[in-house]
């Protein structure tokens, strides 16, 4: 099926409707219908049974939409939660930029700056998909939606762009409330919004999700001491490789996680662990194998607060895609936070007598 199929047979069965349908497309958002919403939360109450009840070292919250607007600026998301923009020339209509240039050369493009995008549209006389109207100069634009809070226009904050922060900012009384000490971790299932650019291929790419996500704490001492890696040192995944990407190929390897960490596709036990647990929970719902891999992020595609990304990917009838990342943070977070909020967010080790700031070996 491709993915027009896809979604005439989802909104036929009750899964997903196009949101307020009766006054013409908005695009971006959907809900949830009879099926649909029963599927959802199926998945939802899995992982968290998975991922949090089951387990002694993860614990969950559930923080607010709208938070603080220094939390963003503490997180880089302010400064550097961009994409790349072109607009139409002739139609005005506004593209994700390297989307465009990556459908019309029919290859992936990752991790360009702006400048290097737009040569790359100048060069190949790349035109507007809607009108063949001439697209122009790319320019960075922030997806985060912005509101006011209160009866004064000028308190500007925003709707979440992730679930992540609320964990960060959260991190210090969790700990001190549940007295969990690490290696440990903290989950959320919730809203996020991103004002995408071009909403496309149905529900991959949307302006309100859902995320499922986990921020795994420990001392930097513990990176190489995982406990739970033997458990899955030897489950075989499909691996894309940065240095294969490098080097132009595309097809995927198959590889243990204990030899995709050797190769250096993981930064740690604890990274290559996640991944794993994670690859290994949707193969149990069912997915098949084939369709599934781990890619890991080349150099220039690194988020801002990334030693080092993969994700797991679908093969989707629109190519391979990404289903879930998993970043190491490193200690990035945590020391954003304490530097604009000015209020210690250390672990205190009591068998050292000293303190740090932990570090996320992976969300």
């Amino acid at each position: 099926m491709n993915i027009d199929e896809i979604t005439s047979y989802c909104r036929r069965r009750g899964l997903v409707f196009p949101t307020a349908e009766i006054y013409g497309n908005y695009s971006g958002f959907y809900d949830y219908g009879p099926v649909g919403v029963e599927i959802s939360n199926n998945i939802k109450n899995l992982w968290w049974k998975t991922f949090v009840q089951s387990r002694e070292d993860v614990t969950g919250i559930n923080g607010s939409i709208i938070t603080h607007p220094k939390v963003w600026e503490a997180s880089g998301h302010i400064a550097s939660f961009t994409d790349p923009l072109t607009e139409c020339a002739k139609c005005h209509k506004r593209w994700r930029a390297d989307h465009v240039i990556s459908d019309a050369l029919k290859k992936p493009i990752e991790g360009l700056k702006i400048e290097e995008l737009t040569k790359l549209i100048q060069k190949n006389n790349i035109k507007c998909p809607d009108c063949k109207g001439a697209l122009g100069v790319v320019q960075n634009f922030n997806q985060m939606f912005t509101t006011n809070v209160g009866a004064v226009e000028a308190n500007t904050a925003y709707l979440r762009p992730e679930t992540a922060q609320s964990i960060f900012v959260n991190y210090k009384p969790v700990m001190d409330s549940t007295r969990m000490k690490p290696p440990f971790g903290i989950a959320q299932i919730g809203k996020a919004f991103r004002n995408e650019i071009s909403p496309r291929n149905f529900l991959f790419r949307l302006r309100e999700f859902e995320q499922m996500e986990i921020e795994y704490f420990i001392q930097k001492k513990q990176l190489s001491e995982c406990a739970y890696f033997d458990e899955f040192k030897d489950l075989k995944v499909n691996v894309l490789s940065e240095k294969e990407q490098h080097k132009g190929i595309t097809t995927n390897s198959i590889m243990t996680i204990s030899k995709a960490l050797k190769e250096g596709v993981f930064n740690s036990e604890w990274h290559a662990y996640w991944t794993a647990i994670f690859y290994k929970w949707y193969l149990n719902l069912g997915v098949n194998p084939e369709n599934l891999r781990v890619r890991q992020h080349v150099k220039e595609e690194l988020s801002h607060y990334s030693a080092g990304t993969v994700d797991i990917e679908y093969n989707y009838p629109m190519g391979w895609k990404e289903l879930q990342g998993v970043a190491d943070r490193t200690t990035y977070d945590l020391t954003q936070h304490e530097l604009f909020s000015k209020e210690k967010l250390e672990y205190f080790d009591e068998e050292t007598r000293k303190k740090e700031i932990l570090y996320v070996a992976a969300e």
